[in-house]
């Protein structure tokens, strides 16, 4: 077998970065307790029986309930990350506000790797081996549109899904499937792009013990029903100063990109973001080196520092990804 080349190498490991940076835009997961436990011992995890089934209004009540405690979110953040048979470990931090701020910043080795984030005009992403490494964005009105071309299907809302922070409609439409150890929570949807998406969140029927999710997981899936994206929860914790159940490990799938990621948070804060903190931290602040690339007009619009310096104008090319 013949040893892979440096280029071979060098694409996986962009792929793997463009990975970790898909599934993150994506819904992770919903960690909320569906009934109210009100012994603060573990149960014995009894199946709740048929006649105590909660139906569709009662689960969006709840998620309601716990999504109403958090305004904020930040925390340290570890990432296993898988495509195929190679892996890719990271760490950085994660910070989110209401309605739609968002900001990932991850090393590899010490090293910058990854750059995410999101506010109410715009979502941009960098990735440290892309080439060339521009600073990638595009606001949420031409997104709008269904004409931009993205290299993933974006869907911003969803990160406050995965931080247990959305708040759902409760005169929406959604459908319920009762199976015997899970309840279905579905509705369809449409993407910012313009397509057609149905949203399901997974519960236990079962009675959660302290540390573990009530809601199992989140699927993202395409008009056809097929998977765009699975996320599994694994553990939880309750904030004590709010009250809130947020997701501490989950696992995200993503089928079509062979990737699959485990996200391990620790050292979580709520509601700790003040006004002063946000106007910088979700903004595209600590990447003016490098030039931006307009998603939308399909051109760097704006030269990085390196170019300011030299004076000299970088290549404005189409598809420049």
């Amino acid at each position: 077998m013949q040893p892979m080349s440096t280029r071979s190498l060098v694409t996986q490991r962009r792929l793997m970065y463009l990975g970790v940076a898909l599934a993150l835009a994506f819904p992770l997961v919903v960690g909320c307790h569906l009934l109210p436990n009100r012994n603060p011992t573990p149960n014995n995890n009894a199946l709740i029986p048929p006649d105590r089934t909660p139906d569709a209004p009662a689960l969006v009540n709840y998620l309601n309930k716990n999504a109403e405690r958090l305004q904020t979110v930040r925390a340290e953040v570890a990432i296993d990350a898988k495509q195929g048979r190679q892996v890719l470990g990271l760490d950085g931090n994660l910070a989110c506000q209401k309605p739609r701020d968002f900001r990932l910043r991850a090393s590899v080795l010490g090293q910058p790797a990854v750059d995410l984030g999101s506010n109410e005009q715009e979502f941009w992403y960098w990735i440290s081996k892309a080439t060339p490494p521009n600073v990638y964005h595009c606001s949420y009105k031409h997104l709008a549109t269904g004409k931009v071309n993205v290299p993933f299907p974006f869907q911003p809302d969803m990160v406050m899904a995965a931080l247990n922070m959305a708040e759902y409609d409760p005169k929406a439409r959604y459908d319920l499937k009762v199976l015997p150890k899970t309840l279905e929570l579905s509705q369809e949807t449409t993407s910012p792009t313009g397509q057609t998406v149905k949203r399901v969140t997974v519960f236990s029927r079962y009675l959660a013990r302290a540390g573990e999710p009530q809601v199992l997981s989140h699927l993202l899936l395409d008009s056809r029903g097929k998977l765009i994206c699975r996320a599994n929860v694994d553990k939880v914790i309750t904030d004590r100063t709010s009250g809130a159940i947020i997701p501490m490990r989950v696992t995200i799938e993503w089928p079509a990109q062979s990737v699959s990621m485990k996200l391990m948070l620790k050292n979580v804060q709520a509601n700790a973001i003040d006004k002063k903190m946000a106007a910088v931290m979700f903004q595209r602040t600590g990447l003016s080196q490098y030039d931006t690339y307009d998603l939308a007009r399909g051109v760097v619009d704006t030269p990085g520092a390196i170019h300011r310096a030299t004076n000299v104008q970088p290549p404005r090319r189409v598809n420049n990804r």
